[in-house]
């Protein structure tokens, strides 16, 4: 129980302040994942289209052939595919898939929260609120990229043909240029 009387005085409104800093974070979008012009170390492939291939596995030869009335109607058809199919008609295609970003960031949902609710309070401190989405965006692609060595990936194990020609079972670190092109931005608005 608190006696007394107490007295208090409020010297300074900070209201502007901290709507001012709020409506300046929630414009702000923090990106990860690949830009479309990283090129891959085989220069046939960009990193963006690769990261796409291995979340979405590639498509068998039946299913190409299936689509190939569409192609011929001039439907979009991804670049990336389009390469593979030429320059790998093979067994080769049968690449299961092995999803990068959205599965390593539910992985890490809980620490990617955690930061975020960190730029909130930045924001309402007014402070500026680019160093904690920096921190926001590192810490993601750090996620991303750790997530070719996570076991939790559970991603199916190079086939033998594969294991032969890269000397290794484990998948996507071959020469580490997909994993190195992972970054992240951060962006004002919609997209």
């Amino acid at each position: 129980m608190l006696n007394g009387i107490t007295s208090l005085s409020i010297t300074k409104d900070l209201t502007a302040d901290i709507k001012k800093s709020l409506e300046e974070l929630a414009k702000e979008n923090v990106c990860i994942g690949v830009p479309d012009n990283t090129q891959h170390s085989d220069d046939k492939v960009t990193n963006a289209q690769l990261m796409y291939i291995h979340t979405n596995g590639a498509r068998n030869m039946s299913m190409r052939q299936a689509m190939q009335h569409d192609l011929e109607d001039g439907v979009p058809y991804s670049r990336a595919h389009e390469l593979y199919v030429h320059e790998n008609g093979s067994p080769l295609w049968n690449i299961p898939p092995r999803p990068i970003l959205q599965p390593a960031m539910e992985n890490s949902k809980e620490q990617m929260a955690e930061l975020m609710k960190e730029s909130l309070l930045d924001a309402l401190d007014g402070k500026e609120i680019d160093v904690a989405l920096n921190e926001v965006g590192l810490q993601g692609q750090n996620i991303a990229r750790d997530w070719f060595d996570n076991p939790a990936n559970n991603w199916a194990k190079n086939s033998e043909d594969t294991i032969k020609r890269k000397g290794s079972d484990k998948p996507l670190i071959d020469k580490g240029d997909l994993r190195k092109s992972i970054t992240y931005v951060i962006k004002e608005g919609d997209f």
